[in-house]
């Protein structure tokens, strides 16, 4: 085999320029590779410019929820205290028709109704 010199360059030019071409290649696949693991990681703008809104939002909710909460309960301790009342009424009543006796003690119970309706009129 008799080659040239130009056969030679040429061939090493082709060797040289197959191995840029790996270079160029294997760096624009890990380039890829690191800005997408880097879009992936990093919020959007979107997400970033709605959190202070997301926030206030959820804060807002949050406050409503524990006003409802704190009516509630405060509901519930009114009827609690409007059933013991009634126990009572109703216990006194019974009291007072088995022996006819304790009017005095549905006199109280009255006055206790009444101040207790007038306290929590609604």
């Amino acid at each position: 085999m008799d080659f040239t010199t130009w056969d030679n360059v040429a061939i090493a030019m082709a060797g040289i320029l197959a191995m840029l071409s790996v270079i160029v290649l294997l760096w624009n696949a890990v380039k890829s590779i690191i800005e997408w693991k880097q879009a992936v990681h990093k919020p959007t703008d979107d997400v970033l410019a709605n959190h202070e809104q997301r926030i206030t939002h959820l804060e807002t909710c949050c406050s409503e929820v524990t006003g409802k909460l704190q009516n509630d309960w405060q509901w519930q301790q009114d009827e609690a205290e409007m059933n013991r009342l009634m126990l009572k009424s109703i216990k006194q009543l019974l009291k007072h028709s088995l022996d006819g006796n304790d009017k005095d003690g549905l006199k109280a119970m009255e006055d206790e109704i009444d101040g207790y309706l007038l306290e929590h009129a609604r």
